[in-house]
This record gives C-alpha cells, sequence and structure tokens, in this order.
C-alpha cells in the first residue's frame, strides 16, 4: 500500500524497490513507528525531492495501519506531497487489511547496503551516509597495472636472461645450463583524483572523499587534489588510516570548502604545477565534479583538453548524470564531455561500484581518440 501512495504522490517508485521495502519491512519490528519509516524510506526513496512526498504517504499508511480512518481529501483521492496536493484513486478496502498483509510479507533476508545502494546522496540520512561510507571502505578498488622497464625473472618470459644464465654456468664450471627468462615487472598503475569541493557538490563531496580515501588505502599510488575556487593536495592528509579522522584533517586543510566553482582555473593549475609530476607514468585520472563552471568555459575547454592528453585515461565522475532527466547543457557540462573518455554517474553507491569495475578494465589498454580532441 506504501508504494502505491507514494507513486500516486508523485514519487519514483518502480517494482524493484517495492520488492526492496518488502524485504526491508521483514528486518525490523513493525510495532516500532520510526523502525519501519527508516526502513521504508532507504528502500522507497531515491531522490531528495521524493522526501515530501514519502512522508505524508507514510503518515497516511501508518495511520491506516493502526485502526485508523481517512480524512476527507484521502477519501476523495488525494495525498498531500512534493509541495502540491495529487489526486490518485480511492483506496476502498484496502486499508482495512493493511496489518495482516503487511506481516504475511515475504520474510527475505536482505542486507542494509543492499537498501542503500540505489538510493541519492543527497537524500541519505546521517545513519545512511554512515553506513555507505564503510562500504566504500570495503570496496574493492583496482585500476590496473602498466608494463615496466625492470623485469623480473620468468620460466615463460620473452627475452632471455643473459646475466642470470651465465651466473648459473659459472656455478657449474662452465657445463650447459638451462636458459634463463625474464618478462617485465608489473607495476601499480598510478591515479589521480581531483575532487570539486563547492557549494553545488556539498550533498555529495564528503562520501566521493570516502571514496578517495579507500582508493589511496587500497592502491596505495593515488595523488587527491581538492577544488572549488583554487587547488589544494590532499595526498598526505588522506594516508591517515581512519576514514573520520582523514577526512576531519581534510577539512582544516582545505580553505575553500563549500565555495564557489572555477574548475577551468582549477585545471590550469594543476596542468602547469602537478601533470608532469604525476602523470607521467600512465595515471588514470577521475575527474569528480558537476560540471558547474563560474568561470570562462572556453579556459575550461582548452584545459580539459590539455588534461586528457596528458592522462592515461580521462574519467568524469558526475553526481548529476545520474539523477532524473539529467542533460549535460551547462557551459561547464558542455565543455567537459568532449574531452572525457568515460562519463560515469557517481549519486549512488551503485555507481561507485561500476566506476570501481571500470576501473578494473580500463588500465588495460589506452582509449583510442580522435585527432580533434588530442
Amino acid at each position: 500500500m506504501l508504494p502505491r501512495l507514494l507513486q500516486r504522490a508523485g514519487g519514483d517508485v518502480n517494482a524493484e524497490r517495492s520488492r526492496l521495502y518488502l524485504r526491508a519491512l521483514a528486518e525490523v519490528d513493525l510495532t516500532r513507528v520510526e523502525d519501519v519509516r527508516a526502513a521504508s524510506r532507504s528502500a522507497l526513496v531515491g531522490r531528495q525531492a521524493d522526501l515530501a512526498s514519502f512522508e505524508s504517504a507514510f503518515d497516511l499508511f501508518w495511520s491506516l495501519l493502526r485502526g485508523g480512518t481517512l480524512p476527507t481529501s484521502e477519501r476523495t483521492g488525494t495525498v498531500r506531497g512534493g509541495g502540491a496536493d495529487r489526486v490518485v484513486a480511492p483506496l476502498g478496502p484496502l486499508a482495512h487489511t493493511m496489518a495482516p498483509v503487511v506481516r504475511r510479507a515475504v520474510r527475505v533476508a536482505a542486507s542494509p547496503v543492499e537498501l542503500l545502494r540505489g538510493i541519492d546522496f543527497s537524500a541519505m540520512t546521517t545513519d545512511e551516509r554512515a553506513a555507505a561510507a564503510r562500504f566504500l571502505e570495503r570496496l574493492r578498488w583496482s585500476p590496473g597495472e602498466r608494463p615496466s622497464r625492470r623485469f623480473r625473472p620468468a620460466h615463460g618470459g620473452s627475452k632471455l636472461d643473459a646475466r642470470a644464465t651465465v651466473r648459473r654456468m659459472m656455478s657449474t664450471f662452465g657445463e650447459p645450463a638451462v636458459l634463463l627468462r625474464r618478462a617485465p615487472r608489473p607495476k601499480r598503475r598510478p591515479l589521480v583524483i581531483l575532487c570539486d569541493v563547492s557549494g553545488s557538490m556539498e550533498s555529495y563531496t564528503r562520501l566521493l572523499l570516502h571514496m578517495s580515501h579507500a582508493l589511496a588505502r587500497e592502491w596505495g599510488r593515488v595523488e587527491t587534489f581538492t577544488f572549488g575556487t583554487r587547488l589544494t593536495r590532499i595526498t598526505r592528509q588522506l594516508r591517515e588510516r581512519r576514514p573520520d579522522a582523514a577526512l576531519t584533517r581534510v577539512s582544516r586543510t582545505v580553505a575553500d570548502w563549500s565555495g564557489g566553482t572555477r574548475i577551468g582555473d582549477a585545471l590550469h593549475e594543476f596542468n602547469l604545477r602537478w601533470s608532469r609530476r604525476v602523470l607521467s607514468r600512465g595515471a588514470i585520472v577521475l575527474l569528480v565534479t558537476d560540471g558547474w563552471e563560474r568561470g570562462d568555459p572556453s579556459r575550461l575547454d582548452d584545459e580539459a583538453a590539455r588534461l586528457q592528453r596528458a592522462a592515461y585515461r580521462l574519467v568524469w565522475l558526475d553526481p548529476l548524470s545520474g539523477t532524473r532527466d539529467y542533460s549535460p547543457d551547462s557551459r561547464g557540462a558542455r565543455a567537459l564531455i568532449a574531452h572525457v573518455d568515460d562519463h560515469l554517474a557517481a549519486n549512488t553507491l551503485d555507481g561507485l561500484v561500476r566506476v570501481a569495475e571500470l576501473l578494473g578494465k580500463v588500465g588495460r589498454g589506452r582509449p583510442v581518440r580522435d585527432a580533434a580532441s588530442s
């Protein structure tokens, strides 16, 4: 009944969310209203815009569940929420049979994280954000390996290891020995993260920095920078083992937190001061931003093109691209979209899981780029 109420109040509810809702109810005490409310919100609300509609729909749902009667507006088929009243079909006798239906829901195990994976970060509660941060710290991150100029002994290596072969023959007084071979020693591919901490990213920044901390801890070869109106290197701060302590150190270091956004200026400073230092060994670059640019978009276009040429691969992680009816229409987004190799959503845990999956593949081959973009 609650999914039906929320859907007809304008909420974005589909069959998958309804199934997660039933699983969530199976895990909570149905006599505790706040537990039921939190579980229902985690399963059914994926957008911040649906929160008001959900609260109104849940209040009506709980009233009916406890034996209450429909208010006059709801008897005529109206649900209040989202800033306006929406007309729905009459509920009929369904309200009087609600409690037995809920209690007969199929009781299947569901991880709390599974319920969170599709929720937009901006719609999460404090407890949900904490659970999401723990999930990101446990996620496996592997941007792949790159060949190096150094070699290691290998039975099926492509090159003869002449020195090792001669040393082996000397130990046998010149008697013929097995020819020893060698192969290139792979190295971890470096990763560079450029994370937008401006005001428009405020709902997403903390969890995306948790992602950055997890990458730094898991992979090691990670350089991280934040930008709003200036560029700040936070690689050393993220080396702190405890995630919350690391983010506290970051917040003390970054002076332009929740301010304006000048992406082009930040990329110019990175290209000028840091590019040769951190991109010279085939680094993948994660550009984490919503693309809202307050500076000159033509400068952003030039600097993004320069960054792409220097990077092994340039991946744009965009919280807005995972939202409903998204289109990269802002000036900054149009400038960026022409110079990135991948454009991925970064507003849910599912989106960041797909980022981790992509990183496991992209290190194996450089993208083919048009001559115009390079």
